[in-house]
């Protein structure tokens, strides 16, 4: 199956974005990734998956007893 979605982490802010494989192969050949929060180049993949879901799945958040807790995948 295709993978749609790449997720990708800033080794500079640590922030995480997620981006289309499509697009990102297009411009793979003539131009590079960075970072859209402080313009680095230090951007490497975290994972790939055909579900955004799946991409996403480290920053889910459920509310427990009134609070918001980070919800953990194994």
């Amino acid at each position: 199956m295709l993978n749609i979605y790449s997720s990708y982490k800033c080794r500079t802010c640590k922030s995480g974005f997620i981006l289309l494989t499509e697009d990102v192969d297009k411009m793979a050949k003539d131009r590079f990734l960075a970072c859209p929060y402080c313009n680095s180049k230090r951007v490497e993949v975290e994972n790939t998956a055909d579900n955004l879901n799946e991409c996403m799945r480290e920053r889910s958040y459920i509310r427990h007893k009134g609070a918001i807790k980070q919800r953990r995948y194994e």
